[in-house]
This record gives structure tokens, C-alpha cells and sequence, in this order.
């Protein structure tokens, strides 16, 4: 998975992916609305904006992520727990999104116990990043350097 560090988390291919439109999407963090319904066996969220721009980043973020953890590509994410645990572990979930006019919906969920923690972890992670954002992600690296 790799150290996970700052300079890794800021290398030229991650901020020409992954990382690019995630820090697009801290900065628009306001604009976001996030709805999360907890399953049986993981979770159902809804991410939107009424704002254009930021809607076509959701999805953009969405499908980029998903197109790792199917390819076997991870990166280093320092400012999340359950990223790590998703990219080491990606045949242990179902994923699925569909696309909406502003935004997307997505739906993870797992037969194993452990898996649907780890999901529903990430959607809180994901709910303080939208509600906050730079400073929850801040947090969240330094909670992991502690």
C-alpha cells in the first residue's frame, strides 16, 4: 500500500487523478450535499450539488475511484482509514453507482462483517469532509500521525 506519506499523496500522478479532483471537491465542500442510509450490509448515499461544476466532480471522483480499486491501483491516502482498508481489500465489498442529473448514487455492501464497518466508516469520513472539508481532512492525517 506504500507509507502513505505527503509527498506520495501529492505525486504527479495522484494530482493529475485522483487527488486533483478531491482537492477540487475540499474547496467546493459547501456546495455539497451528502444523504447516507445505512443497509443491513453497508451503505446507500447520495452525493449532489445544484452548482454544474461540482456535480460533474462528484461523479468525475466517483468513477475514478472505482476505476482503481478495480484496476488493483491504490494510493497513498493519509487523511482516511478506510481508504487504505478498501484498496487492500476490494473483492471483499460489492460497489455499484448510478448516475444522477447532479450528482451520483452509490451503493457498497458486504457479507462480512468487518467490510460494512469499513464502509460505513467511509461514508462518515466522507459525510465530515463535505460538511467541513479541508480542516476535517487535516484531522484526519494528523489523527493517523498520532
Amino acid at each position: 500500500m506504500g507509507g502513505g506519506g505527503m509527498g506520495e499523496m501529492m505525486s504527479p500522478e495522484n494530482m493529475r487523478g485522483p487527488m486533483r479532483t478531491g482537492m477540487a471537491l475540499f474547496e467546493r465542500h459547501k456546495l455539497i450535499h451528502r444523504t447516507v442510509t445505512e443497509l443491513p450490509n453497508g451503505v446507500y448515499d447520495v452525493t449532489t450539488s445544484t452548482d454544474p461544476t461540482t456535480a460533474a466532480l462528484i461523479q468525475k471522483h466517483v468513477v475514478e475511484m472505482y476505476e482503481r480499486l478495480d484496476q488493483n491501483r491504490p494510493f497513498p491516502y493519509p487523511m482516511s482509514n478506510s481508504v487504505p482498508e478498501m484498496f487492500a481489500n476490494p473483492t471483499r465489498y460489492q460497489r455499484k453507482f448510478e448516475m444522477l442529473p447532479h450528482g451520483i448514487a452509490v451503493t457498497e455492501t458486504s457479507s462480512d462483517p468487518e467490510m460494512v464497518a469499513v464502509i460505513r466508516a467511509h461514508a462518515q469520513e466522507l459525510n465530515r469532509f463535505a460538511k467541513e472539508g479541508m480542516p476535517a481532512m487535516m484531522r484526519g492525517m494528523m489523527q493517523k500521525l498520532n
